[in-house]
């Protein structure tokens, strides 16, 4: 049986890590086929979203495989490490939306994947944390990525005072894009997927291009954003696919 199952429906690839016997840990060999199953979908035109969740309603992912990651030889620890950072500049950068879909534990280094996507869907009675300090291991990945998304206070909450948060904290603080059911996480990702996949596709790019330099440091000023307008927005809004799409948008009474 395959650590990640990837299924495409409708133009929304699932990538679905497939370790429900340890709660979706991140063994070296998911590492290797998550690495590579997002060059494949960022490489398919016919993809247009992709979501990243968990087998099971236990969790989402509980991290990196710490079990695993004690009997790995020295080779093997340096590829996974290699990996670690290849597939977090990978997302950091990623060419097309990404959504998590987010049930029971979502903790360490499978959070850190979540804090990358763009739409985040959390289930009720998830877990969510950020143990690394518990385990002995430093935080530093995880300390930024929640300093960047949710702010610093938040961030020492779970990376110093080591603490768990629910749904609602989840909500609260801005990590959770929407709380659903138990059960409903993956409905409601695929449902955000399908808007996406039926945005106009150069429109989609140049906004998610936009929206990634702004959460990975860019120019996040009146003039950046000026500028940027100007080098997209003329040669967008004169194209056919606009043109369609704006029509499309009127026809439907909401403008």
């Amino acid at each position: 049986m395959s650590a990640l199952i990837t299924e495409i429906r409708d133009n929304v690839a699932i990538l679905t890590s497939n370790r429900p016997e340890r709660r979706n840990a991140m063994s070296l060999g998911l590492m290797r086929l998550l690495d590579r199953a997002l060059d494949e979908m960022a490489a398919d035109e016919d993809v247009r979203a992709v979501i990243l969740t968990g087998a099971g309603d236990k969790a989402f992912g509980a991290g990196l495989d710490i079990k695993e990651a004690a009997l790995l030889s020295e080779e093997d620890r340096s590829e996974q490490h290699a990996l670690y950072e290849g597939t977090q500049r990978k997302l950091a950068a990623y060419p097309k939306p990404l959504i998590a879909a987010i049930e029971g534990v979502a903790a360490g280094g499978s959070l850190q994947l979540a804090l990358h996507c763009d739409l985040v869907v959390v289930a009720e009675g998830a877990r969510i944390g950020m143990p690394e300090l518990s385990a002995g291991r430093p935080c530093i990945m995880g300390s930024f990525l929640l300093t960047r998304s949710l702010g610093p206070s938040v961030a020492a909450r779970l990376v110093l005072g080591q603490d768990w948060i629910g749904t609602a904290d989840a909500a609260a603080c801005g990590l959770a894009t929407r709380v659903v059911p138990q059960g409903e996480a993956l409905e409601c990702a695929l449902g955000y997927g399908a808007k996406l996949a039926a945005t106009a596709p150069k429109a989609l790019t140049a906004t998610l291009g936009w929206m990634r330099e702004l959460r990975n440091g860019g120019a996040a000023s009146l003039a950046g954003t000026v500028a940027y307008a100007d080098r997209v927005l003329p040669e967008l809004a004169a194209s056919d696919e606009a043109m369609a799409a704006s029509a499309s948008f009127a026809g439907t009474g909401n403008a």
